[in-house]
Parts: C-alpha cells; sequence; structure tokens
C-alpha cells in the first residue's frame, strides 16, 4: 500500500515541479502557434517533443468530465489574428 502511495506523490511531485519549470513557457509559445517540435527546440533544457505533446494536449481538454478520449480528438484552431491554439473537438 505504501509503495502506491509513494509512486503518486513521487508522479504529482514531477509533475508539479515539470509544470514550474517550464509550463509557462510551453503556454507561451504553444498561444504564439509553435508546434510541439518548435517548442523543444526553443527551450534552453532538455526536454522531447513528444513530452511537449502531451503537456499541450492537456492543455486542450475541455472542461467536461465523466467522458472518455473516444469520439475526441485535437485539432488547431486560428484566431483571427492568424494565432494558433490546440483544442479538443468532437469528431463528426
Amino acid at each position: 500500500m505504501e509503495d502506491k502511495t509513494n509512486k503518486f506523490f513521487n508522479k504529482a511531485l514531477g509533475d508539479f515541479a515539470f509544470d514550474v519549470a517550464c509550463g509557462a513557457a510551453i503556454r507561451h509559445l504553444n498561444e504564439l502557434g509553435y508546434t510541439p517540435e518548435q517548442i523543444a527546440e526553443r527551450l534552453d533544457y532538455p526536454i522531447s517533443a513528444e513530452r511537449v505533446k502531451t503537456y499541450v494536449e492537456k492543455l486542450a481538454v475541455s472542461g467536461e468530465s465523466g467522458e472518455g478520449d473516444e469520439g475526441y480528438e485535437i485539432v488547431r484552431e486560428y484566431d483571427g489574428y492568424g494565432r494558433s491554439c490546440f483544442v479538443r473537438v468532437k469528431k463528426e
């Protein structure tokens, strides 16, 4: 039981440290329209594009809860100024 608690705590602590270390930078570059690969290249510290993509996808999740990811996809949308962001939309 304690091992499960330690894993949960270590994951939560790791996610918190990641968010503090680079979450704001990733959010900012995502709002400017950079792809996860471009974001990973622009950061001064080593981070994989896959980790950035996972973080960006979590940002895109709408406030809906209780539904799985089936029937949804992540798409890039552009506003009137050409800025892009990722949003989660229901598949048609």
